[in-house]
């Protein structure tokens, strides 16, 4: 089912938080806590429109922002360009809050965007930027997300099953230090191992991969095996 290029998608799956914000000209989306949005200040740059992401705090509050002039986003570009771009953006960086690293330190990456765009080849640029300064948690959160808004969390967790099997295998260990039903990986066998890790679930696979592979090498790994690109493209929004 890994290899199967006519893999089922999923209808969008959307947590109580997200939404859309501000109005159609200069829209915002909300992922998470994270809110992408635009603005026109041509007193700043009379040629681009302004971009704006903040980070939330538990009660809604704004506790960090960066923003700037949107290279990417002329002030001609259509209403349709401007959704497509904030919602990208917010999805493509809405897990890193759980890592708590604050804004500057993927500065880096909201700058390329800014400056690119969400074209798929820029995205996944801008995503290699952000894996490299997140945690291994953050990666993982943010592939499984990708796995079942593409998929499904069923037919996600089947797609992974086989990824699962031939990454022990190659690796010669299944979960090195890791607790298997209340016992040592090192104790079972590798495809016992990996049995065990495919029965914890969809985020358990794909902590597994991260670990074995690097959060540095997960997403390309990932996109090689079940042959879509694992980064929040506009299409996998109906967008």
């Amino acid at each position: 089912m890994r290899n199967d290029p006519a893999l089922r998608l999923a209808p969008p799956r959307r947590s109580p938080t997200d939404g859309w914000l501000g109005t159609r000209e200069l829209p915002g989306y909300r992922a998470g806590n994270v809110v992408a949005k635009l603005d026109d200040l041509p007193e700043v740059d009379p040629d681009h429109l302004y971009f704006d992401l903040l980070l939330l705090d538990a009660g809604g509050r704004a506790r960090d922002y960066h923003s700037g002039p949107c290279y990417a986003l002329a002030r001609r570009q259509s209403l349709d360009e401007r959704s497509r771009f904030v919602r990208v953006v917010a999805e493509l960086v809405r897990h890193v809050p759980s890592d708590d690293v604050g804004l500057p330190a993927i500065g880096q990456a909201l700058t390329f965007i800014r400056e690119r765009g969400v074209e798929s080849d820029r995205l996944v640029i801008a995503a290699q930027l952000l894996d490299n300064v997140c945690s291994e948690r953050a990666v993982s959160a943010s592939l499984s997300h990708l796995l079942e808004l593409s998929l499904g969390e069923e037919e996600a967790h089947h797609a992974m099953h086989d990824v699962v099997v031939d990454l022990a295998r190659a690796s010669g260990s299944a979960l090195a230090g890791a607790a298997v039903a209340g016992a040592q990986a090192s104790n079972y066998g590798i495809d016992d191992c990996a049995s065990g890790i495919n029965n914890g679930g969809l985020a358990g696979q794909v902590s597994y991969l991260v670990r074995t592979v690097g959060k540095a090498r997960a997403r390309s790994y990932l996109r090689d095996a079940i042959y879509f690109e694992m980064v929040p493209t506009p299409a996998l929004f109906g967008l």
